[in-house]
């Protein structure tokens, strides 16, 4: 595993926390492992510790590449305080959710995120998410 980042399981959600700015390369990886082990369903992507670089075109690039990989009903976290990194990831829900079945949310806060997660994994297991 990559020493930028970690993937952990917390309550079904699956949670990708950074140490280090990931290149586009880096979120392929994670995109790909997550795929492969079947643990993109519930999702937090958490960029609270790094400093936040991606393209305005990566951030494009990353969520079509993420549209071929995850074609089931899947929710996505993405946790950035920072004022750059929330408007840019804003910009990744627009991409990602048109002609999805995902649907992605920005939060300012892992506490926020995770709430919203718990509430999306009840509809999912209801069948009404």
């Amino acid at each position: 595993m990559s020493k930028k980042y970690r993937i952990h399981i917390t309550n079904g959600i699956t949670i990708i926390s950074f140490t280090a700015a990931p290149t586009f390369d880096d979120a392929k990886q994670v995109i790909d492992k997550l795929k492969k082990d079947n643990l993109y369903h519930l999702r937090l992507w958490d960029f609270s510790n790094i400093l936040f670089n991606f393209s305005t075109e990566e951030i494009e690039q990353i969520a079509n590449y993420g549209k071929l990989k995850f074609t089931e009903k899947n929710r996505i976290a993405m946790v950035a305080p920072q004022d750059l990194a929330f408007g840019t990831l804003r910009m990744f829900e627009v991409y990602r959710d048109q002609n999805s079945p995902s649907i992605s949310r920005v939060f300012r806060t892992k506490e926020d995120a995770m709430k919203w997660l718990e509430e999306q994994q009840v509809l999912l297991a209801t069948g009404l998410g």
